[in-house]
């Protein structure tokens, strides 16, 4: 059976997208293994998760540290280097910029081709952290994107950045779930599971600055009659506890797998896709959380100078505010007193969904990069 490397910065909790291509891959008849960079240094070693096979490697390194990632990144790029050739695979697939140089040298090693799953622009993403660096870094990035034998990323801006001069431009895989997830389930039932009562906005995702977080559970009391329900985990995560201890309207769940965030979002009357609008890489990305909002008919409150933002805008499928905590305050309270609206929007967003941004959609594309590369020599 053929087989695929997976490189990850992260320990994989899991990654929402990673395990989506792997459910995919693995339907199309491949192994999968991941190697993946435990920064918290509390995740198992080795493990078989669902459809991966994961080894986690050192060393820990704390969370937006800039200095501290640069200098222990090439670690792990080593350490997974060495571990690499204990390994039988067929292509290598990089996830994101950190990953990419290790990926290259991998494939360079092995003689296998090289898959560079773009999640963001990374040189976008940490402008703000490195300042001036992110320009040779993107310099850096495009280079080597270039000598990649395909690219795959989440949407057609970042397609169109990536591809530059190359004879095939970048495959578009969006991280968008299939509905399965909600076969037999009550929706009553989940909202009980969690205690979710009134008026639902959730935010399931990565806990970091500049997605809105701190905002949205300081945002509602319980006279509101809205819950504020927060998933996931990062540097945040002890704003979000305090939050849900001291204030009955915030929920917090901790972290969920992707069927079950679905669910959620599912359960949910709107949902929180808030980013910051003067980080580049936010205006040309596209969130998991908006595509899986549009896929079971629920409704979106994002950010105004977004890319997506403007898409949804014109399909009617939510909220577009501006990046503020009194816009987002008035815009949930309004909301909640107009229920055939919401519908309204979450009806317009499962047409959106069902016309670009359907997993089947994707899928086919991630299955064709993997059919390229077979027909190539190595």
């Amino acid at each position: 059976m053929p087989s695929t490397l997976m490189l990850l910065s992260n320990p994989y909790r899991p990654d929402p997208r990673v395990l989506l291509e792997a459910r995919a891959l693995r339907d199309a008849g491949f192994e999968v293994r991941l190697i993946a960079w435990d920064r918290e240094g509390r995740w198992a070693p080795e493990a078989r998760e669902g459809p991966i096979d994961v080894l986690r490697l050192g060393p820990k390194c704390p969370a937006r540290d800039p200095v501290r990632i640069m200098t222990r990144l090439p670690r792990f790029w080593l350490r997974a280097l060495a571990a690499s050739k204990r390994l039988d695979f067929d292509v290598v697939h990089a996830h994101d910029f950190d990953t990419l140089p290790l990926g290259m040298a991998i494939s360079t090693l092995s003689g296998r081709p090289l898959i560079y799953d773009a999640h963001e622009l990374y040189s976008k993403m940490v402008e703000n952290e490195v300042g001036p660096l992110s320009r040779p870094m993107w310099l850096w990035e495009r280079s080597c994107a270039s000598r990649a034998d395909e690219i795959i990323t989440v949407s057609d801006a970042l397609a169109s950045e990536l591809s530059g001069k190359r004879t095939e431009r970048a495959r578009v895989v969006t991280t968008s779930q299939s509905t399965d997830a909600l076969a037999g389930v009550n929706i009553n039932d989940v909202r009980s599971k969690y205690g979710l009562r009134g008026f639902v906005v959730s935010y399931l995702g990565s806990l970091e600055p500049g997605r809105f977080v701190e905002e949205l559970v300081s945002s509602f009391r319980p006279e509101d009659r809205v819950t504020a329900v927060v998933g996931g985990s990062g540097t945040l995560e002890p704003v979000v506890s305090k939050a849900a201890l001291h204030n009955p309207a915030v929920k917090y769940i901790g972290t969920v797998d992707a069927d079950e965030a679905l669910r959620i979002t599912w359960a949910s009357d709107i949902i929180l896709a808030m980013m910051d609008p003067t980080n580049p890489n936010n205006v040309v990305g596209t969130p998991g959380k908006i595509i899986n909002a549009m896929a079971v008919g629920r409704p979106v409150v994002t950010t105004s100078g977004l890319d997506i933002a403007k898409k949804i805008q014109d399909a009617g499928a939510g909220i577009v505010i501006p990046w503020d905590k009194a816009s987002l305050v008035e815009s949930i309270l309004k909301a909640a007193t107009d229920p055939e609206r919401l519908k309204e929007m979450g009806r317009k967003g499962k047409e959106l969904y069902e016309s670009h941004y359907t997993w089947e959609r994707s899928r086919a594309e991630l299955v064709k990069a993997y059919e390229a590369l077979s027909t190539r020599k190595p």
